[in-house]
């Protein structure tokens, strides 16, 4: 971070920076800046796969565009070159940009083998739908990371007006994704479809 922060104001520093005339300024700003915040980021909250905090993602956001205000002033001091607004705005629409990245990253990163779908089959032991039902999930389990709980409805006053007629009933992440007869394609397609984010 502090070696790219470095190079920012190294670029600064030069009447004629060496991207001068290959990218706009509307493209190269915030392109700069998104690195920049993603690595503040990255810095503040210890690594992007852990989740990060709001308060992390505004502070970044600030401390980039204080820097990229601080940027400008510095550049009134460089023959040939001037301070201006709308540069960082550019600078701060690539800053909240990197929000948006980093959320991104976190959710592929974040699924995988050590953090695994939860699946919750709602069943009844009598039932051999529900029983159809584990079959499905344990061989879809072999090539999709899934943590499967079976609660079984029987006793349980509330779970039965809840499921009690729909049963089998399977939730992903708290999503209802199968009730009644279960069909393993489908299934299968929307249990991809939640641990890929």
């Amino acid at each position: 971070m502090v070696a790219y922060g470095a190079g920012v104001y190294y670029l600064s520093s030069l009447s004629v920076p060496p991207v001068a005339g290959r990218l706009p300024d509307y493209v190269a700003h915030p392109l700069e800046y998104l690195g920049l915040t993603l690595l503040v980021v990255r810095a503040l909250n210890g690594g992007l796969r852990a989740t990060i905090p709001a308060v992390v993602h505004l502070s970044a956001v600030v401390l980039t565009v204080m820097y990229a205000i601080s940027d400008e002033i510095h550049q009134l001091h460089v023959p040939r070159r001037t301070a201006s607004v709308k540069d960082v705005l550019s600078d701060a629409l690539g800053a909240v940009l990197a929000v948006g990245v980093a959320e991104i990253f976190q959710r592929i990163a974040g699924r995988s083998a050590d953090s695994p779908l939860a699946v919750t089959l709602y069943m009844g032991k009598e039932c051999h739908l529900c029983h159809e039902a584990r079959e499905i999930l344990l061989r879809i389990g072999q090539d999709i990371p899934l943590r499967l709980e079976e609660v079984d409805v029987a006793g349980d006053a509330q779970l039965e007006r809840r499921f009690g007629k729909e049963i089998p009933v399977i939730l992903a992440d708290g999503t209802k994704i199968s009730k009644g007869i279960p069909r393993e394609r489908p299934i299968r397609r929307r249990l991809s479809r939640l641990s890929a984010g």
